[in-house]
């Protein structure tokens, strides 16, 4: 096998293009050598083919030469070879001139055809570059205007849930000053009855009986009557616990910051049920308040409960009264910070 004879002056004006060898001879041996367009347009068509860089082989051409059988044959042939080179002489010294002329018009022409053959190919070679060029620019193009899209869809989501939020805490802080507002009320009413009932035992007048404000309910949600516990009955279970252990002011004090972290903890987490839970054998719970008489009387009226035979004392998730716990808070303050708590009245 070998090679294929091609166009030397094509295949050099192909390298010129820029066309490796191996492919612009793949390219005119498969185009017939006709013209430089028929083999860029191969090129163009065959690029991604997976043996464009190999070489094509066409078997090669063996000549057998055989020997003359006699003499006269040679002779015979001898003298026909002289006779038609002297007829071709004789031809070609007639029309020598004009062969020569045509010649040199042939090989112009040619040129001026190859010229623009050469020409028009680089510009259809570039003219399809171009489009390849236009067409991945406006791929990217394309491309580049999804991504500003997302990235616009992206932020003004990223916006609109800060909003969000910020209108969410908003609502939030409103709720809880309006929340802390109510208590700061509730606490200033309850420090002027407390006031109130304290001035009227030093004058020895009888206390005031407190009405609770009858709830409202609606017809579909009607609950038993259950017993209201007033601050006033709070205040006399505390006074009932210090009077009975005047002489020990620290113990007293004690048991009055375990009752005030036992309510504030429900109040702030009444879902959680360790708060609403404790054992009467706890060591701690029952030195600095189990064993003081009204310690666990005042958390009863918190809403404890004690079931026979349990050990503990429970408070059912219905028994949380948020405000209830707020104001059984409110009086162990009191009592706490008033020196003199218990201590005056019988």
């Amino acid at each position: 096998m070998a090679v294929p004879q091609v166009d030397k002056k094509m295949l050099g004006e192909l390298e010129l293009m820029g066309f490796p060898a191996v492919r612009s001879i793949r390219a005119l041996h498969y185009s017939g050598n006709s013209n430089l367009e028929s083999a860029i347009n191969w090129l163009l068509e065959h690029e991604n083919d997976p043996d464009i860089d190999q070489l094509p082989l066409v078997p090669r051409e063996i000549n057998i030469e055989c020997g003359d059988t006699s003499n006269e044959v040679r002779n015979s042939d001898q003298g026909m070879r002289t006779h038609a080179q002297e007829r071709k002489q004789d031809d070609q010294t007639a029309a020598g001139s004009q062969k020569e002329t045509s010649l040199v018009e042939r090989e112009l022409k040619e040129d001026e055809q190859g010229e623009e053959d050469r020409k028009r190919i680089l510009a259809l070679y570039k003219s399809k570059r171009d489009d390849e060029e236009i067409a991945r620019g406006r791929t990217r193009n394309q491309v580049q205007e999804r991504e500003r899209i997302q990235a616009a869809k992206d932020l003004m989501e990223a916006k609109r849930a800060l909003e969000e939020n910020q209108r969410k805490r908003m609502m939030e802080s409103r709720k809880a000053d309006r929340e802390e507002e109510k208590r700061a009320r509730e606490r200033i009413r309850q420090r002027i009855d407390a006031d109130k009932a304290e001035r009227r035992r030093g004058l020895g007048l009888p206390q005031e009986t407190t009405v609770a404000p009858t709830p409202i309910v609606t017809p579909e949600k009607v609950k038993p009557t259950e017993p209201v516990v007033t601050s006033e009955q709070l205040r006399d279970c505390l006074r009932t616990l210090k009077r009975n252990h005047k002489d020990d002011s620290g113990r007293v004090k004690r048991a009055f910051q375990i009752l005030l972290k036992i309510v504030g903890n429900i109040a702030k987490n009444p879902e959680e049920e360790k708060f609403r839970r404790i054992r009467l054998s706890n060591p701690v719970f029952k030195d600095k308040v189990g064993n003081l008489q009204g310690g666990v009387e005042f958390l009863e009226l918190c809403g404890f409960q004690k079931p026979r035979n349990n050990g503990y004392l429970l408070m059912p998730r219905g028994n949380v009264d948020v405000v209830l716990l707020n104001a059984a808070g409110v009086e162990i303050a009191s009592a706490m910070e008033n020196p003199y708590f218990g201590l005056l009245s019988k």
